[in-house]
């Protein structure tokens, strides 16, 4: 009985060699296998730049836009300049303006005093007052509209 079970297990364990020896797949050539490795390789760096490359894109874009952001602050802040500016040149050709009005009639009042104005120098005056008066009150108005602005 010993020798058939020793038997037995030796057909058992032919069978299964023989199993396992048909069930093993043919080796794949190292050849093809290291090319499809340089393939995948390439594959993947072809890939990776091609990331790199959109990250670049992206980052340039980017910086393009924060470029025209800057550049459209700057150009707002020199509107802004510009437009002050302007308000204060027109308060102070108003200003000037109306000294100099002031220093007319003064000259007016001290020339009848003294009996020095005739009536051309007085009509002459007089005009050169209105002439003033007429730019200070255009100049009111250019000065409302551009306060209107800020």
């Amino acid at each position: 009985m010993k020798i058939i079970n020793v038997f037995t297990l030796l057909a058992m364990g032919l069978l299964c060699q023989i199993n396992l020896a048909q069930e093993t797949q043919v080796p794949v050539t190292p050849i093809d296998n290291t090319e499809q490795m340089e393939q995948g390789q390439i594959l993947a760096k072809a890939k990776e730049a091609k990331e790199v490359q959109k990250r670049i894109e992206k980052a340039e874009r980017d910086a393009k836009k924060s470029e025209k952001v800057q550049k459209k602050a700057e150009k707002e802040l020199k509107k802004r300049e510009k437009l002050s500016s302007d308000i204060d040149k027109k308060r102070r050709s108003i200003a000037k303006d109306e000294k100099k009005i002031k220093k007319i009639q003064e000259k007016i009042i001290k020339d009848e005093k003294k009996g020095r104005l005739s009536p051309m120098e007085m009509e002459k005056l007089t005009k050169k007052i209105e002439k003033l008066e007429d730019g200070i009150e255009k100049d009111r108005e250019k000065l409302l509209k551009l306060e209107g602005k800020q």
